[in-house]
C-alpha cells in the first residue's frame, strides 16, 4: 500500500468536507505566514494546486513527487518533502510497516509520545489563531441571524480596515461580533420605528387641532 499525506488542518478551514467542491477557501492572512513566505514562487503555487487537488481527493494524496507533478500539470518537479518540512502537509503513515514498528517499541515510544504532544499543543495553537472571514461567510452569517447582506458588508468592511482588532486586541471569534453588530443595528431599527411612529401620530393630532 502505497503512503499518502494530506493537507493540514484542511477541515478547519474548507466549508466542504463529503463532497466534489467547486472552490476552495483562501484566506489573504496566508500573506502573513512566515513558512508561506519562505517558499519559493514554485512551492507557493504548487502547494495552492496541492489544495486544490486535495478537495478532489478527500484530502488522501499518494506521497509521490512525480505523480503530484503530473497530477497539478507543474512544469517543474513539485518538492513534497520541503512543504512537509514547512508544516502545511501531514504525512499518513503506513500500517504495512506494523512488525517493524514493534521491534522498535521500546526506543521509539517515548519520542513518538513526546511528539504526539508536541503535535496536540501545536494544534491548540493553531486552532487560537484568528482567521479573518470571507465577505460571503458574513453574508451567510447576517442571513441566517435575520439580518441583511448590506449591514454584512458593512460589518466586513468596518473591522477589514481595522485589521480585524477589537480595541488594541486582535479579534478571537468574529461570530460573537457579528452578533453584536446585528444586535445594536436591531435595537437601532425598532428605535427609529418607534420615533417614526410618534412623530406620525403627533401630526395626526395637531392635523385635528388636538
Amino acid at each position: 500500500m502505497k503512503q499518502t499525506f494530506s493537507v493540514k488542518n484542511w477541515d478547519e478551514f474548507q466549508h466542504y468536507k463529503d463532497r466534489n467542491p467547486p472552490w476552495i477557501k483562501l484566506h489573504n492572512h496566508l500573506l502573513d505566514d512566515y513558512e508561506f513566505e519562505m517558499l519559493g514562487d514554485a512551492a507557493k503555487g504548487h502547494l495552492l494546486c496541492i489544495w486544490m487537488l486535495a478537495s478532489r481527493t478527500k484530502n488522501e494524496m499518494i506521497l509521490d513527487d512525480k505523480w503530484i507533478t503530473k497530477k497539478i500539470g507543474a512544469s517543474n518537479k513539485v518538492n513534497l518533502e520541503a512543504l512537509i518540512s514547512a508544516g502545511f502537509l501531514i504525512v499518513e503513515h503506513d500500517a504495512s510497516n506494523s512488525l517493524h514498528n514493534k521491534t522498535q517499541l521500546a526506543t521509539v515510544s517515548v519520542p513518538s509520545e513526546e511528539k504526539r504532544r508536541g503535535e496536540e499543543r501545536q494544534r491548540r495553537v493553531d486552532n487560537s489563531r484568528f482567521s479573518p472571514p470571507l465577505d460571503v461567510d458574513t453574508v451567510f452569517y447576517f442571513e441566517s441571524k435575520g439580518s441583511t447582506s448590506i449591514e454584512a458588508e458593512k460589518f466586513w468592511l468596518f473591522y477589514d480596515s481595522k485589521n480585524w482588532m477589537v480595541g488594541k486586541s486582535k479579534m478571537k471569534k468574529w461570530q460573537s461580533a457579528a452578533s453584536g453588530w446585528i444586535k445594536r443595528n436591531q435595537a437601532e431599527v425598532n428605535k427609529k420605528d418607534i420615533l417614526a411612529a410618534s412623530s406620525a401620530s403627533n401630526w395626526h393630532e395637531e392635523d385635528l387641532g388636538l
